[in-house]
């Protein structure tokens, strides 16, 4: 591309028709806005019914309406390679694997159009059968959100190591900003002093997430520092809820209710963010941990499970405290040392916000994407 000349605006069509609400789909919502503010003309094909398209619809992006399904889906296949031979994009980016199935034969007819992948979890099962290759030989690029997904796809799905491309998700490091006065105003909010140490976790209401081992180590730091509070931030994903109702259930019956806030989902997810002292992410498997770089971005010391794509994030002992997935008693023991500390708080605190700058910057991110985007595209039959 000749850096002298302005480059043209792209018309990206985001796919993703995941009814859930969860990393993927805010990440789909948030790189559209993203993309819309750099002067790109985003499209997008999500399900009607889910949050992910009422969000869509908000930033006034055309949308196609497909419903989630299954993989056998000739309805799918004409509606969108009729939508799609009308818009003309000149690239499809596909976040959810499963569209693949009835995504790839309605570009049949569109083969200088390249098809872009973000895979946002890995898998166990190999992928090396006839059908997944046909599929699998159309996608231009594989985008891995982690280092370990990556390796993962490499392992199970048939495609070359040099398709397949890291691309951490970034933050706005304008709305992700430093704690100001935003802190003091959600304190109030919620009935807390400056006195109080603030611990919270921010996710999915589910079990995997590590909720259970932050109630039980709540209990246990409860008769120890009478100081502290607890914030949960989060709700179920759709089929999901009665495990929610178990974790909520636990609040009481490990004698937290005086301790512990449940606020269920939020939209102003840094201002809570801004009120918290100490960040806690005990998930038992994750494939990256958007809410880390987050956290670590409004300038919070995090404890988090040692495992998978938190790797890629969280320098351990600098930046804050690793510990194995489901150990409450080291993450009572990592939490201990950071509400005794307030000067390691606020070092580690600094120390992650410079991270985020120098690796999770969301400009940098999107640059990297739109050179993505701008490779030739490959000829396909």
């Amino acid at each position: 591309m000749d850096e002298s000349q302005p480059s043209r605006s792209l018309k990206i069509v985001q796919v993703c028709t995941s009814k859930s609400w969860g990393g993927m789909e805010m990440h789909v919502a948030s790189l559209s806005e993203l993309l819309q503010g750099d002067g790109q003309q985003v499209m997008a094909i999500a399900d009607p019914d889910s949050r992910l398209f009422a969000r869509l619809k908000q930033l006034s992006v055309p949308l196609l309406p497909i419903f989630e399904g299954g993989y056998i889906r000739p309805r799918a296949i004409r509606r969108a390679h009729r939508w799609l031979e009308q818009v003309s994009p000149d690239v499809v980016h596909v976040h959810f694997a499963r569209d693949l199935w009835w995504l790839v034969p309605a570009m049949q007819r569109l083969p200088r159009v390249p098809l872009i992948l973000t895979k946002h979890i890995g898998t166990q099962k190999s992928k090396s059968d006839t059908l997944h290759r046909h599929l699998y030989e159309r996608v231009q690029t594989i985008i891995a959100i982690s280092n370990v997904i990556r390796q993962n796809i490499i392992a199970t799905h048939p495609v070359a190591p040099e398709k397949v491309v890291t691309l951490h998700h970034g933050v706005n490091l304008e709305r992700f900003a430093l704690r100001d006065e935003r802190a003091y105003r959600v304190r109030k909010m919620l009935g807390l002093s400056a006195d109080h140490v603030v611990i919270g976790i921010v996710g999915r209401l589910q079990r995997a997430k590590g909720y259970m081992e932050f109630l039980h180590m709540a209990a246990q730091l409860k008769p120890r520092y009478p100081h502290c509070r607890f914030l949960l931030v989060g709700e179920a994903s759709r089929g999901e809820e009665a495990e929610a109702r178990e974790i909520l259930n636990a609040i009481p019956r490990l004698g937290l209710q005086d301790r512990v806030f449940w606020l269920g989902f939020r939209e102003d997810v840094p201002d809570i963010l801004a009120a918290m002292d100490i960040f806690v992410f005990p998930s038992h498997a994750e494939a990256f941990g958007l809410v880390l770089i987050e956290a670590m971005a409004v300038g919070l010391p995090v404890v988090s499970s040692r495992c998978d794509g938190v790797l890629d994030v969280v320098v351990d002992r600098e930046t804050g405290f690793l510990v194995p997935p489901k150990n409450v008693e080291q993450l009572v023991q990592a939490v201990t040392r950071l509400i005794e500390d307030r000067g390691l708080r606020e070092r580690m605190g600094l120390a992650g916000r410079r991270r985020v700058e120098m690796h999770f910057d969301q400009k940098k991110m999107l640059q990297r994407l739109k050179e993505i985007y701008a490779k030739p595209p490959l000829a396909f039959n």
